[in-house]
């Protein structure tokens, strides 16, 4: 799969999880949303809940908002 195809696919399944914290891991070169949450902790516990402890942890920011380098 093409990196800007991966990209899109991502940002797509992260929409509906806009203003939230969410744990990610990969598995067969996807990466998938194993837990998410109004904090990290809870992302996080879900994630090792289901088997991925060391899921990576970022919040989803505001899709209305823009952003200024």
């Amino acid at each position: 799969m093409q990196t800007a195809d991966k990209e899109t696919a991502f940002a797509e399944v992260i929409r509906k999880y806009e203003n939230l914290w969410v744990a990610i891991a990969e598995k067969d070169d996807v990466e998938m949303v194993v837990g998410y949450g109004q904090t990290a902790v809870k992302a996080a516990k879900e994630a090792s809940e289901k088997g991925y402890p060391q899921a990576m942890l970022f919040k989803v920011p505001s899709f209305s908002t823009r952003f200024i380098f």
